[in-house]
């Protein structure tokens, strides 16, 4: 069943989307047995160019609604944690011997994967149900400046073909 996403929250849904197309081919180059290269590569460049920005931006909007609903704090404090997880995961792309980077890229496929469901299913959800419709037209208002791009689409190396 598809999830109805409010119209406040479609613009980090729809780079959830990126996301998860990023995990999906991280998994094609894996299956491919490539090189770890191409593939450390595009994750690197996918945080600097958009997934880093996008925790920032959750983070300075969301973390704040957790302090006024006690219902959404274990879950922006998850989300919280996640991002973490997910920046030790990507400092470890970064710094591993190429031998090592195999496992780490796979993690980091599945992890991404793993926190995107999170956030559209639990978080997101738990959002729309939780604020009222003033706050949600502040958020609304907030992830407006969101500057929408494919990265995927974009990203020269296309590996996983």
């Amino acid at each position: 069943m598809a999830l109805h996403r409010d119209q406040a929250l479609q613009p980090l849904s729809r780079q959830h989307h990126q996301g998860l197309m990023v995990s999906l081919l991280l998994s094609k180059g894996l299956k491919k047995n490539l090189t770890t290269k191409p593939m450390r590569d595009f994750i690197l460049q996918f945080w600097q160019d958009d997934l880093q920005k996008h925790f920032e931006i959750e983070e300075q909007y969301l973390t704040p609604i957790a302090k006024s609903y006690a219902m959404l704090e274990p879950l922006i404090t998850r989300m919280l944690m996640e991002h973490q997880q997910m920046l030790l995961i990507i400092n470890r792309i970064n710094n591993e011997a190429r031998a090592e980077q195999l496992e780490t890229i796979k993690e980091f496929a599945d992890k991404l994967e793993q926190h995107i469901r999170f956030e559209e299913r639990e978080l997101f959800e738990q959002i729309q149900q939780t604020l009222s419709v003033q706050e949600m037209s502040e958020l609304n208002k907030a992830f407006q400046t969101i500057i929408e791009k494919d990265f995927c689409e974009r990203y020269p190396n296309k590996f996983w073909e």
